[in-house]
């Protein structure tokens, strides 16, 4: 009788021991990689601009805020720095908490010198190249910022921001 008792207690302790290792790796697989899905996978279908990149830059040099519709959030440099060749450090950031693919607009007195495709959530553009290169000097300029329904495509609300773009030598 001794014995059945001793192994009803075995087989209580292990199968409650075996419950919990369960239960640890399930937080484990959940807090380390359950939902970790890169916005590649996420959007899979969307074709993303050339110079986008997973990840989220450091965000202590950067303009940022959401459109009026607060379904656009967004960080940019307030001052890009580009050579005679175009090539600047931009840092465009697509929030991850965004939903929306965006694109990009810079102008300067009204005419496009930059232009992006889709930046999709959780990616950034670090450097890239004006399209049109304006003179030496230092400009105003504008960025617009416009959200896209990644299903259907389609405009869900624009921001703009002021920055300056300073071509060097």
């Amino acid at each position: 009788m001794r014995n059945r008792e001793n192994n009803i207690k075995t087989f209580i302790v292990s199968f409650i021991f075996v419950v919990i290792i369960a239960a640890a790796a399930a937080c484990g697989a959940i807090l380390f990689g359950g939902e970790n899905s890169s916005s590649a996978d996420e959007y899979s279908w969307i074709v993303s601009d050339h110079a986008a990149v997973d990840g989220m830059l450091d965000g202590s040099f950067y303009s940022g805020e959401k459109n009026s519709a607060g379904v656009l959030s967004y960080k940019i440099a307030e001052e890009i720095t580009v050579g005679t060749d175009g090539k600047g450090d931009f840092k465009i950031e697509n929030s991850g908490k965004n939903i929306c693919l965006m694109k990009v607009k810079i102008l300067i007195n009204g005419e496009i010198v930059y232009e992006t495709g889709y930046i999709k959530p959780n990616q950034h553009i670090s450097i890239d190249t004006l399209d049109k290169i304006p003179g030496i000097g230092s400009y105003s300029a504008e960025a617009y910022f416009e959200g896209f329904d990644p299903h259907t495509e389609t405009s869900i609300g624009a921001t703009k921001t002021q920055l300056t773009i300073t071509v060097i030598q």
